[in-house]
């Protein structure tokens, strides 16, 4: 039976290390999960790195443990290396989110009056710092942790499918600056394609054909001219204009009845071309 041992009352390092390697190396999906102390002896750690079952990660003298070294490293990062992900997407999402891991677990890039802010402590590494006081075992946070990184791979992945789908994507121009038409059912895009200064970004489900408009919370968009306009060319589809008047929206999460558009992505961006629809 292959077993990954980390250390007692585990952090985001540790947490990540075990996550790559039962996710990600092949045949260890299984794998027990053991705890032990933070070093074991240099007699233990000679057995043990030479056990092909037996992987220690971020415990000092373990196979992947970064702790013996002054150098820019993290177990996660040592993990990553040893199991070699196959894949672009796999390769790249992975490679970013090893990073953040590695400069947290070495203090690097720390902005401390972000550290001050409230926010901060919804952060995952602050979130598993706060269930290790509450958990009752270690396998807890395990758990906890697996499920928040495998949240945070996907979103990796869809903003780098979103990047991909938005150069693909329809430019055109508005009163209040350049838009961008994608047909996609990433709703990233509509989050990059603001990143990336676009004053209004049109997202068109190709399955459903539901539309979600976003704008710049800093722009001056106003989508009430859009939103009567396709009400009229299209009665029988349902849109909610949002009172900022800068979110139009007929498809939601929260409300999976709306009826999506028959309108064309072409026929919208035409609307949306048109003074907003007035």
């Amino acid at each position: 039976m292959k077993k990954i041992i980390t250390h007692l009352n585990p952090d985001l390092d540790a947490v990540t290390s075990v996550w790559l390697i039962k996710r990600f190396l092949p045949g260890w999906q299984g794998a027990e999960i053991g705890f032990a102390e933070s070093t074991v002896s240099v007699e233990k750690a000679k057995e043990i790195n030479q056990n092909p079952d037996i992987l220690y990660v971020d415990v000092g003298r373990g196979k992947l443990d970064h702790h013996q070294t002054d150098k820019y490293l993290s177990a996660a990062k040592l993990c990553l290396n040893y199991i070699k992900p196959t894949g672009h997407l796999d390769q790249q999402t992975l490679q970013s989110l090893v990073a953040v891991v590695t400069q947290i677990d070495n203090a690097r890039d720390l902005k401390w009056e972000e550290v001050g802010k409230e926010r901060y402590q919804f952060y995952l590494h602050t979130l598993i710092d706060g269930l290790r006081s509450l958990a009752k075992s270690d396998q807890q946070v395990m758990e906890f942790g697996f499920r928040a990184l495998d949240a945070v791979l996907l979103n990796l992945k869809n903003k780098i499918r979103a990047e991909e789908e938005l150069k693909e994507g329809r430019e055109f121009q508005t009163l209040w600056g350049k838009g961008v038409a994608v047909e996609s059912a990433n709703k990233h895009v509509l989050w990059r394609g603001e990143i990336q200064g676009y004053a209004l970004v049109v997202k068109k489900d190709p399955e459903t054909g539901g539309v979600q408009i976003y704008s710049r919370p800093d722009s001056k968009v106003d989508l009430t001219g859009a939103y009567n306009k396709f009400r009229r060319l299209d009665p029988d589809s349902d849109w909610f204009l949002h009172a900022s008047k800068r979110l139009l929206l007929n498809q939601a999460s929260v409300n999976p009845n709306m009826r999506p558009t028959k309108l064309s992505l072409e026929k919208i961006i035409e609307v949306l071309r048109k003074k907003g629809g007035a």
